[in-house]
């Protein structure tokens, strides 16, 4: 019995032992694992530690640069603000006295302009405006701007011109942009300055002259979104201002003397135009006179109030290169394209200009005359019955001369015995009075549609 206890307390102590190892093995086993994990930790410690130790370097670092380019900006700031002047100068036009004076008138505008925008900052930030700089252009069509002045009377071209030059002598950072005929040219480059220049931090102000335009309300709304706005005042030229301009509220400047404060009217009275520097007035009249009647003389010349001559030639090109080309049938017979047709028919001719004009055009065979049918037009016609080049024609022999009539050959001589009188100079020679045998093409081409009662006949070597 006794022996029974005892082996009881032995299996006992036994498995209280091996629970004891077991116990101690695991205890073992989760410290080891911990000192692993531990390991581990303290490595991306270290890790993080060096990261944060270079973000913190990294910070400083944009902290001193921040702290440089503010003192950079403050700089531009301080030291050389500048003041932007952007004009659209088809809606804000100058006054009628500053234009009609010419040169002295320009200059007077640019004055007028500095002056206003420099009075201006010193009742908004006095301290900038000693020190700012007054960057002005002004976007314009210049044709179509010249013709709208010159035919409202406002101006004549040779004056608005000298404004033009005068205005750009006047500063270097003063000028007007002639952006062409384009629809909405000017809008499209005062949109684009708008958007870059408000963003520069050396641009205090920037005066906007185009407050008669609707279509600028999308850049304007673009730059209050990125609150810009501020930085935008408004130069008044029309009394009225473009009703979705209106609800952004801009401070604006009113320069006394400087713009119009009324639209111009589309249409116009007609005047009596002054001819331009170098044209005669009697010829400057002359091409307002219905060509048909002035070429066949059969009834008094009649001025016309319908067209306009505003166009002037490039002297540095001939006629038959210009663009457009003169319309030889509008300044020399009759044009019935009208208003369809692609040449021109506003151009100022001098007698030297008519007088080429009517020499190439003789280099171009009569349709009538090339089928050995008599013109009705005779020496009025606008083409030639005769090849300049004559009997001793080198294209007639190799078959491409354009002149295929009977009689458009024959020597001066034959052509003097035939109608008792020697041909003109346009019919016998070029515009230098020479027959090289270089063939000219005529400023537009020959239709014979324009000769009343005769069928259409297109003349070889018409363009």
């Amino acid at each position: 019995m006794e022996e029974c206890v005892t082996l009881n307390d032995l299996q006992k102590w036994e498995r209280l032992v091996e629970e004891q190892s077991s116990i101690f093995r695991l205890t073992l086993t989760d410290n080891q694992t911990l000192h692993l994990r531990v390991d581990e930790l303290e490595r991306e410690l270290s890790v993080w530690k060096l990261a944060f130790k270079a973000a913190e370097d990294e910070k400083c670092n944009l902290q001193k640069q921040m702290l440089k380019l503010e003192k950079n900006i403050g700089s531009l700031k301080d030291d050389n603000p500048l003041l932007l002047c952007l004009i659209d100068g088809d809606g804000n036009i100058f006054s009628q006295d500053l234009l009609a004076s010419g040169h002295t008138g320009g200059r007077q505008a640019a004055m007028l302009l500095t002056k206003g925008l420099t009075d201006y900052m010193v009742d908004v930030d006095a301290g900038s405006s000693g020190r700012g700089q007054v960057w002005l252009t002004v976007y314009c069509n210049k044709t179509g701007l010249m013709d709208t002045l010159v035919n409202n009377g406002i101006c004549s071209a040779s004056e608005f011109e000298a404004f033009v030059l005068g205005f750009n002598s006047a500063s270097p950072l003063f000028s007007i942009v002639d952006v062409g005929g384009g629809k909405e040219a000017a809008d499209a480059k005062i949109k684009e300055c708008l958007r870059v220049f408000t963003r520069f931090p050396q641009t205090s102000r920037v005066f906007f002259g185009g407050g008669h335009d609707n279509g600028y309300t999308s850049t304007l709304s673009t730059l209050e979104n990125e609150g810009l706005l501020e930085k935008i005042v408004l130069l008044r030229g029309y009394k009225t201002l473009a009703v979705e301009l209106q609800h952004f509220d801009l401070p604006h400047l009113d320069i006394g003397g400087v713009f119009m404060t009324k639209k111009l009217p589309s249409y116009y009275t007609h005047r009596r135009s002054t001819p331009p520097t170098g044209v005669a007035p009697q010829e400057h009249d002359r091409q307002r006179i219905n060509p048909k009647n002035f070429l066949v003389g059969t009834q008094s010349p009649v001025i016309s109030t319908s067209t306009q001559f505003c166009r002037y030639l490039d002297p540095s090109l001939p006629l038959n290169k210009q663009n457009p080309r003169p319309c030889t049938f509008f300044y020399l017979s009759v044009c019935k394209q009208g208003d369809k047709c692609t040449y021109g028919h506003d151009y100022f001719l001098t007698a030297d200009n008519y007088a080429e004009l009517r020499a190439n055009a003789k280099k171009s065979p009569c349709p009538v005359f090339n089928k050995n049918q008599p013109c009705p037009f005779g020496e009025s016609c606008p083409s030639g019955h005769y090849c300049p080049r004559g009997s001793k024609c080198g294209y007639r022999k190799q078959g491409k001369c354009k002149f295929i009539g009977r009689e458009m050959h024959i020597s001066l001589n034959d052509r003097i015995s035939i109608s008792g009188r020697p041909p003109s100079r346009a019919q016998s020679s070029n515009v230098s009075g020479q027959t090289d045998g270089t063939p000219t093409p005529p400023m537009s081409p020959v239709d014979i549609s324009n000769f009343a009662g005769i069928s259409p006949f297109v003349p070889q070597g018409t363009r």
